[in-house]
């Protein structure tokens, strides 16, 4: 060993007891004083002068011999002390040597103080060994160590697509929108591998030092979750797309919808369309007509006044022209490049260039592209926020902009309130019911038949109100979150906003009474104020 601890050594004399210090060497560590005098106090040295023990201690640089106390003592044996770590991985001993004339321990006597201590697992006979053959004091030797656990992993399942496609279009220098390069859309082709499950690896149990096994966590296995339009490996490991078609990953299963192509108009000469899957429509949709679609629709031309209800997004590489009949519904997005006098509606985001007359709702954001972008007329309702260049114009046309929870889900809200404590205090009442009724029967007491029934209908009850109050509750809690998640919308101007626009957000009203440039408009308090970029 390199290196060799201080440490000390009674010697039992007939006029008394001594102790010999013998000091580090090669970058060992000093006497501990606190562990000297509590060693010594395990030995029965008592009555002895500590200052002057310190002193030597901290002076010591050769060995030498001091008195401590006239009172002998029988001889000590070589004793250890054992710490376990926190983990209970690591075993550690620490010696302390015999009286000048005491014995040592063997290897057998430290298997025994091992033993006593509950350490079985993991001894190391090389070190114990090693000490025999060059013992050293007062140092700490890790004498057991446990087998640290192998932690498995979780399934997990690798997609081969783009997960999470988004709909903005590209500024370009100028400030114009181009709606044509768009990323809404993964594409796949009949064969493509979609996704691959790699399967869950189990831990390795380990053991600490006092032998008791430690397990691994439970590891989680997965399954490959998908639609129609999809085959799987013969090991289950693999989904491949068994048409040419768009991909797309909702919660945790993968959905392929094939795609038809409407090679001119929709018009007189197609008809309505409706479709499972992805509509694309190459020319017009002319007004009047419908397109339905369970996936995406997509125009390449105008939208007159018809109706398009798209299960996920709708993308018009020109816009749509209402004529105040049009009507617009996507349960994801909506792009376009224009949207005029008509009504529409996306799940989460509505993306386009500008918006004249129109009522837009989204349930996410609504933007309007582009340094020219603007809004005027209409109504523009969005869950988080609203941005455009510029909102309304000169003329003070009524302009109306929303942000954050709708009026009717806060009025939701504080109906559910009211009528969940209603069905709790009924509840309340039945359990009373039943326990009174379950007291007389311990009790022995007669019970009528009245009362017989009566308790048989308060266990039904109970049954209905703690399922309606459950149900009740999960949707109270997702209007709080949504009300609370929301307080922190607002509308972003990018360049001027005109007298004749109002302003709701959560609920309280601004109205816009001067021309104001580059602000932005929030909730502080109970009040909406304006506020620069």
């Amino acid at each position: 060993m390199k290196y060799t601890n201080a440490f000390f050594q009674l010697d039992i004399r007939s006029n008394g007891v001594y102790i010999h210090i013998f000091p580090a060497k090669e970058g060992g560590k000093p006497i501990d004083v606190k562990e000297l005098i509590e060693y010594l106090g395990t030995c029965g040295v008592n009555n002895y002068d500590v200052p002057k023990l310190n002193k030597a201690v901290a002076q010591a640089t050769e060995e030498m011999d001091l008195f401590l106390s006239p009172f002998p003592i029988a001889e000590v044996n070589e004793t250890v002390k054992l710490r376990v770590t926190s983990d209970k991985m690591i075993a550690v001993i620490r010696f302390y040597p015999p009286s000048k004339n005491g014995r040592y321990m063997t290897e057998e006597e430290i298997r025994e103080e091992l033993e006593r201590s509950g350490i079985t697992y993991g001894i190391s006979d090389k070190i114990i060994r090693a000490y025999l053959k060059g013992r050293q004091f007062c140092r700490d030797i890790p004498i057991s160590r446990g087998e640290a656990v192998i932690q498995g992993q979780n399934a997990r399942i690798v997609y081969h697509f783009d997960t999470n496609p988004t709909a903005k279009p590209k500024l370009l220098e100028d400030g114009s929108v181009d709606f044509h390069e768009l990323n809404m859309f993964s594409r796949v082709n009949q064969g493509d591998l979609l996704a691959e499950l790699i399967p869950e690896t189990q831990g390795t149990p380990g053991r600490n030092v006092y032998g008791k096994e430690i397990l691994p966590a439970v590891v989680k296995p997965a399954i490959l979750k998908y639609g129609k339009n999809i085959f799987i490996s013969e090991d289950q490991t693999k989904i491949y797309s068994d048409v040419d078609g768009d991909v797309k990953l909702e919660s945790d299963t993968v959905f392929v919808s094939n795609s038809y192509t409407v090679p001119a108009d929709v018009d007189p000469s197609t008809g309505d369309i409706r479709y499972d899957g992805n509509v694309i429509v190459t020319g017009n949709v002319r007004a009047g007509f419908r397109v339905e679609a369970s996936g995406d629709i997509e125009v390449n031309g105008v939208v007159e006044a018809a109706t398009l209800i798209a299960g996920g997004n709708i993308v018009l590489k020109r816009g749509v022209q209402g004529a105040s009949k049009g009507y617009l519904e996507a349960g994801n997005d909506i792009v376009t490049k224009f949207i005029e006098s008509c009504t529409v509606k996306a799940g989460h985001t509505i993306n386009t260039g500008s918006s004249l007359h129109s009522d837009l709702d989204a349930g996410e954001m609504i933007v309007i592209s582009g340094k020219r972008g603007f809004v005027i007329g209409g109504s523009v309702s969005a869950g988080l926020r609203i941005e455009a260049s510029v909102f309304g114009n000169k003329m003070n046309t009524a302009t109306t902009l929303r942000v954050g929870v709708d009026p009717e889900v806060i009025e939701r809200y504080k109906d559910l309130a009211t009528v969940i404590k209603g069905k709790q205090t009924d509840l309340a009442k039945h359990n009373q019911t039943v326990e009174a009724y379950q007291k007389m029967v311990a009790e022995k007491r007669k019970v009528t038949s009245i009362q017989a029934v009566n308790v048989k209908q308060s266990v039904e009850m109970i049954k209905k109100l703690s399922s309606e109050i459950e149900e009740m509750s999960e949707e109270y809690i997702q209007l709080k979150r949504a009300i609370e998640g929301n307080r922190g919308g607002k509308i972003v101007i990018n360049h001027t906003i005109y007298p004749g626009v109002s302003i709701s957000i959560s609920n309280r009203i601004y109205q816009v009474k001067e021309v104001l440039s580059r602000c932005q408009f929030r909730l502080e308090g109970i009040d909406v104020v304006s506020m620069p970029l």
